[in-house]
């Protein structure tokens, strides 16, 4: 019976996977639900690591497992792909640990919003059609969260503070659903 069952599980499992990858949305799943080979590539790479957050996401056709953990007293991030890949590292740092042009751009993009949650992003692999590519050398960003009223945004620039990726300002109040029903008249 218990075989059975456990078959149950694993076919709800797979299919909420591949639900999740053909919606493009994340989900949660739990640490011991891992592949072996990004289960090893995590421990490898950060074996005091505590998972506070695991996400489990397709990216340009590759299944990417978004881990939010500490490590060293310090919060940490890493993305790694189902082969076990480490696509990108990010460590949470403070404005003084980011270059001084770097900063410079940050702030002017920002324009007098509030900045807030700020990162230290390494990339070694890019995701193209379903492919994990190699980059010649690991890139280096820094991403800053930013909000102005009920707007918020996200900048990345490198550290020489060229914008790598633009803020695209969004509504930070949660979208509620409309009412059906009484139409007031």
């Amino acid at each position: 019976m218990k075989k059975g069952i456990g078959l149950k599980l694993f076919l709800v499992a797979s299919i909420g996977l591949v639900l999740v990858a053909r919606t493009g949305g994340s989900a949660p799943l739990a640490p011991d639900k891992l592949p072996e080979p990004v289960a090893n590539t995590f421990k490898t790479m950060f074996p005091n690591g505590t998972i506070a957050k695991l996400d489990v996401e397709e990216e340009d056709g590759v299944m990417v497992y978004d881990f939010e953990f500490s490590a060293g007293g310090r919060e940490k991030e890493a993305d790694i792909a189902g082969d076990g890949t480490m696509i990108e590292s990010t460590l949470v740092v403070a404005a003084k640990d980011i270059p001084a042009p770097a900063m410079k751009t940050i702030k002017r993009t920002a324009k007098g919003a509030k900045l807030g949650r700020m990162e230290w992003l390494e990339t070694f692999y890019e995701l193209k059609d379903g492919k994990i590519i190699k980059l010649p050398k690991s890139e280096i960003h820094y991403a800053v969260e930013m909000s102005r009223g009920d707007q918020k945004a996200e900048v990345f620039v490198d550290p020489a503070g060229k914008v790598t990726e633009a803020p695209e300002w969004v509504s930070a109040k949660p979208v509620e659903p409309k009412s059906e029903g009484k139409t007031g008249k």
